[in-house]
């Protein structure tokens, strides 16, 4: 099978929600905060799983385990990825904002269109992440080609590689990554903050909150022509 050698950035959109909040706060005194999350910390399985993935990947600056990074592995979509069942957890990456923004936007048309969601404004951030690893070379399938072939084609992946590289159904020009190894990832990065605004039907506008505040009809991501900077 072919390859495809990629060095450079990733891009792609979640969903922005405000900060966490401590689960003790306003619960307890301060003075028993220790306490508490000694106690947990010997008991959680989520706090006792990362110790072990610490002690593996060597420590919390380790770009694996960043949860940007961590969590798509570990938090799994059942309906799995465009080439990869959910028993195969994969990150799909598209190696542009442009194309990131496309996919993002139809896939947040599915989703809102199947629960029937009311008019409503969605905050998303653009994270960056550096990338370096060979992958499959699936750029020459046709766009049109069906989800059942896609997962044919992704069963015939050599072990080894980073994962696959394929083009947008969204925006054809555009080179995505479908991440399966997240070793060949670096430190994740915040870009740009968007909201999307649906409109009970579709996505109908794109704001971004740049230094000019500017504002799209989504129409435009989808063309040939760059018109989003990278």
């Amino acid at each position: 099978m072919k390859e495809y050698p990629f060095n450079g950035f990733g891009y792609r959109l979640i969903p922005s929600r405000f900060p966490s909040v401590e689960v003790y706060r306003g619960l307890v005194a301060n003075d028993r905060f220790e306490a508490l999350y000694e106690s947990e910390a010997r008991t959680n399985p989520r706090l006792l799983s990362k110790e072990q993935l610490l002690a593996s990947f060597g420590g919390e600056g380790s770009p694996r385990l960043q949860n940007w990074n961590h969590a798509p592995f570990r938090y799994i979509n059942p309906e799995g990825s465009r080439f990869f069942p959910s028993t195969l957890p994969a990150l799909e990456l598209a190696s542009d904002p442009q194309t990131a923004l496309a996919r993002a936007v139809r896939r947040r048309e599915i989703f809102l269109g199947r629960t029937n969601e009311p008019p409503i404004g969605i905050d998303m951030r653009m994270l960056k992440t550096p990338v370096a690893g060979t992958f499959a070379d699936l750029t020459g399938l046709p766009i049109g080609i069906s989800d059942d072939d896609c997962r044919e084609e992704g069963e015939r992946i050599p072990s080894g590689l980073a994962g696959v590289a394929f083009l947008a159904p969204e925006r054809p020009l555009g080179l995505c990554l479908s991440v399966t190894d997240n070793a060949c990832l670096g430190t994740s990065m915040q870009t740009a903050h968007y909201r999307f605004e649906w409109d009970g039907r579709r996505i109908s506008r794109i704001y971004a909150f740049t230094e000019k505040g500017e504002e799209w009809d989504p129409s435009i991501l989808f063309g040939e022509d760059q018109v989003i900077a990278a």
